[in-house]
């Protein structure tokens, strides 16, 4: 069964090198629990990982002797030295922002300026309207090429629009995306294209198991485990009446 979550893939060799966040590691692990294809993937890097690990280290023909190490520390030395000077710099502006006077002027000026972001978004923060909208730029959606879904495997054109039922909607905080499939029957197998929303602004998003018009840029991912076509990314979504 393909996978078609392949943003968590990136996360594992972060995971095997120990520097995944903890919530990041937990959700990688809760869905390899339940993902075939991703844990038979990740148990194939995992054993190359270890055997690289077991290398002994190559020391090539023509490593520096000694009379070079050191004029290659003596150089480190300079640059370090020349570090050393900005860091005592630095410190020395910290010192001048962090007198009683100047604490002072910086608070008031963070008060005035959270005074005003409240004032300004005063419809969102206490709830008085649902979202936020910002205008895009102004595109002519008449201009793209309509395929039903099946259609797409044998499209040439760069920019489509096509119309199907939204499932298995995901929304990834971290990366600021949305995936969906969007699929000819609500319900059971058949042909599915995968949506990609970059950024929802100015976008409401679907809802799962409404029927939408979406058009943006073709593509397929060719990738193993994927090899699937795609609308990514998607510029605009109508909803359509039943």
């Amino acid at each position: 069964m393909s996978c078609w979550r392949f943003y968590l893939r990136r996360k594992f060799v972060p995971y095997l090198e120990g520097s995944l966040p903890p919530g990041e590691a937990k959700r990688l692990e809760k869905h390899m629990l339940d993902c075939d294809r991703c844990r038979a993937m990740f148990a194939r890097l995992r054993t190359g990982h270890q055997l690289a690990q077991q290398l002994r280290q190559f020391n090539p023909e023509g490593a520096q002797g000694a009379p070079e190490f050191e004029a290659m520390m003596a150089d480190m030395g300079e640059i370090v030295t020349g570090r050393h000077r900005w860091a005592r710099l630095w410190e020395n502006w910290l010192y001048a922002l962090t007198t009683p006077r100047v604490v002072q002027g910086l608070t008031a000026l963070v008060l005035v300026l959270s005074a005003l972001l409240v004032v300004s978004n005063r419809r969102v923060l206490f709830g008085e309207r649902e979202s936020v909208t910002v205008k895009r730029s102004a595109l002519d959606f008449s201009n793209f090429h309509p395929l039903s879904i099946p259609e797409i495997r044998l499209n040439t054109q760069p920019h489509i629009s096509t119309e199907g039922y939204v499932r298995d909607l995901h929304v990834d905080k971290e990366e600021g995306t949305v995936h969906f499939k969007l699929v000819e029957i609500p319900q059971g197998a058949g042909p599915f294209v995968v949506c990609e929303i970059i950024s929802s602004i100015g976008m409401s998003l679907p809802r799962e198991g409404s029927r939408v018009r979406v058009y943006g840029v073709a593509r397929y991912d060719a990738q193993p485990g994927r090899e699937w076509h795609e609308v990514n990314p998607v510029l605009n979504i109508a909803v359509l009446k039943h």
